[in-house]
């Protein structure tokens, strides 16, 4: 069982046939290809995997498909549901699966009391009796998570890390020195800057693309190698910043539709990326490749 998340982690986006199901050949190529470039594991149907828009059965079969395609990357599965018994639910179905934790996110749009976060949250790792990750986004759910509630959180063994976005400087202090928790950076733009700081790893949509990179960046500041992690950061800071500049997982799934990997498609309330946004995302990724193989010269 894990007990501490670090490393480069990838949220893998959910490809989808031409008939709307899932594309189970691209998934499985996807998640074998980037397992080759420094990955620590992979987490699926959380934000990125559009995981609130899958259902129970497809959710299993993403797990399923991942499972057989890179057994040897730890897997993570997210909790979507926001009412504390659908929550229960879908932990102990995914839970049977035997991920290797949980990404549970706090209960969106109900506004409860940090003692009705803490309570749900306590309830999934007890019915779930598996590693958690807590989501903390609060642009996305509306409840901000206290650095008291995630300390009382952190007393269960199994509640182990938290990914963290939507961070100030301060927060990141507290959420990295002011805690037992692993703190993994959610926000791509932020993940230099946050494992500067001592975050213990990402988990990064980005990481879809110069996989091999982004993991180098990471090494390169564990080893304290500061100058050559900040040369890949600046390099690669244009393209993410382009990848968020529409609702993700659009920006992304069309690029990696141009680039040949899945089809450019997101299921509703999701519209695909903008034609304007699809040419400077294409320009983008080749000025980055470029630059990328320039730090090797």
């Amino acid at each position: 069982m894990h007990t501490r998340f670090s490393g480069l982690w990838l949220p893998i986006i959910t490809p989808y046939a031409a008939d709307g199901g899932i594309d189970h050949a691209a998934l499985a190529a996807l998640a074998q290809d980037r397992a080759q470039h420094g990955l620590a594991g992979l987490v699926a149907g959380a934000t990125t995997g559009e995981g609130v828009l899958l259902s129970a059965d497809e959710q299993e079969a993403v797990f399923a498909t991942l499972r057989a395609a890179v057994p040897q990357l730890p897997i993570v599965l997210g909790v979507t549901q926001f009412a504390t018994d659908a929550a229960l639910a879908q932990a102990r179905r995914l839970a049977a699966l035997r991920p290797e934790g949980l990404l549970v996110t706090p209960p969106s749009y109900v506004r409860p009391s940090a003692d009705g976060v803490r309570r749900h949250f306590e309830a999934i790792a007890e019915a779930a009796d598996l590693p958690l990750l807590i989501y903390d986004i609060p642009y996305r759910t509306g409840v901000t998570l206290s650095l008291d509630t995630l300390r009382a959180l952190s007393a269960d063994p199994r509640i182990v890390g938290v990914k963290a976005c939507g961070c100030t400087l301060e927060r990141w202090m507290q959420l990295i020195h002011g805690t037992r928790l692993s703190v993994l950076c959610g926000d791509d733009a932020d993940t230099f800057a946050a494992l500067c700081l001592g975050a213990d790893g990402a988990i990064a949509a980005s990481a879809h693309l110069f996989t091999g990179w982004q993991a180098r960046m990471a090494e390169h500041l564990a080893a304290q190698r500061l100058h050559e992690a900040r040369r890949i950061a600046v390099a690669l800071d244009p393209l993410i910043r382009l990848l968020f500049a529409e609702p993700n997982p659009a920006p992304l799934k069309a690029l990696l539709a141009q680039r040949g990997e899945c089809r450019d498609s997101v299921r509703a309330p999701f519209m695909p990326a903008s034609v304007a946004l699809r040419a400077k995302l294409w320009d983008a990724h080749q000025s980055v490749a470029t630059g990328l193989e320039g730090l090797t010269q």
